[in-house]
């Protein structure tokens, strides 16, 4: 019987079962060198150099947010008695973004509104009360089938398309400890660690957007939340076409969802001593024989499970503009916080998308 090590399961020695079956044997084809990864497109470089720049200057182009502002406040205070509201909706959120491109805090976040706004004769909210709108705005964006005991918070993407989505799921952590490297190091000492929440999430692998995102504690598990999130999408009006996922999500009832309820074509991977037997799901029954009959970069080609990476491609990039440290004294806070995240990214993914389009069709 061929003993199959630990090194075989590595990413750079990942194997089907056709491999397991002639390694060592005159079968075994030739180490291939492995291809280096695809460069950006000349769209793509442009959007990647420009995207962030554009989506900032957006944001921060006050004389096209006031009209809005104005007419918004106008707008609720028709008909209304007794004090005037001063803050409208679209206001906080503008504030709430600008705090998130920056990573500032509420009271500075506040003073720097408060210097821009009294200028075109608006009043600004103080930190108290930008803190009070933000926890209601967020918590209104939150889906009510969310389960306190696992699911902490679940949301589609406003941002809805013709074409057809085709999606990666995975799930990351951010940091709930803001630690202090140099005190650990020269004291011994910093802040308690917190632990960490993680972000359950489903990538378009053409735009990079995240349609479909959950939150939870670290010790969730990962396959349980695809279903939650499909459904979020779809009800949304995403349009899911193929669905691609690491082995974690495998699982029968995932496979039954996804090509039997949605009937879209679900690629994942399995282990290599995965057997070519139904177990209760024609569905995941006819992956796995793919699984096991062809050589893993030969699989990988014919299943188009290359695709999948982008899905990490989208945390890293979250993260790297973003950071994983979530800044708050609550895990209620940290969760608005990660919701904040997600939504300014996605807001940025669009016109980096948007950019790339335009320069497609100028080609």
């Amino acid at each position: 019987m061929m003993c199959i090590t630990k090194k075989d399961k590595k990413t750079d020695g990942r194997m089907t079962p056709f491999d397991a079956k002639v390694k060592g044997t005159f079968a075994e084809p030739p180490a291939e060198k492995k291809e280096p990864p695809r460069g950006p497109t000349p769209q793509e470089q442009k959007a990647n150099n420009t995207a962030m720049v554009e989506f900032a200057r957006e944001k921060s182009s006050v004389e096209g947010w006031i009209p809005l502002f104005r007419g918004e406040l106008e707008e609720m205070n028709r008909g209304k008695r007794g004090r005037p509201y001063d803050y409208c909706d679209s206001m906080i959120m503008w504030i709430l973004s600008i705090m998130t491109l920056n990573s500032s805090t509420f009271r500075c976040t506040a003073g720097f509104a408060a210097g821009i706004l009294k200028s075109h004769g608006l009043k600004a909210p103080s930190y108290s009360r930008l803190h009070e709108r933000a926890a209601e705005l967020l918590d209104s964006m939150i889906s009510d089938s969310v389960s306190k005991k696992t699911i902490l918070a679940i949301k589609a993407s406003g941002t809805v398309r013709e074409m057809e989505r085709n999606v990666g799921i995975d799930s990351s952590g951010f940091n709930l400890s803001d630690t202090t490297l140099w005190r650990n190091t020269k004291w011994g000492t910093g802040p308690k660690k917190k632990g960490w929440l993680k972000l359950h999430a489903l990538c378009d692998t053409d735009t990079g957007e995240i349609i479909a995102y959950a939150i939870t504690g670290e010790r969730v598990g990962d396959s349980p939340l695809l279903k939650p999130l499909l459904e979020a999408a779809v009800k949304a009006g995403h349009r899911i076409g193929r669905v691609y996922a690491d082995g974690a999500y495998g699982s029968i009832d995932n496979f039954e969802y996804v090509c039997g309820t949605l009937g879209k074509e679900f690629v994942t991977s399995f282990r290599v001593d995965t057997q070519p037997k139904n177990h209760g799901s024609s569905h995941r029954g006819k992956a796995v024989r793919l699984w096991c009959e062809l050589p893993y970069r030969e699989w990988v080609r014919v299943s188009g499970y290359g695709r999948r990476w982008k899905s990490e491609c989208t945390f890293s990039d979250l993260k790297r503009i973003f950071r994983e440290t979530l800044n708050a004294h609550t895990v209620k806070g940290a969760v608005r916080r990660l919701i904040l995240k997600t939504e300014t990214f996605n807001q940025y993914k669009a016109k980096r998308w948007e950019i790339i389009q335009d320069s497609k069709a100028l080609a």
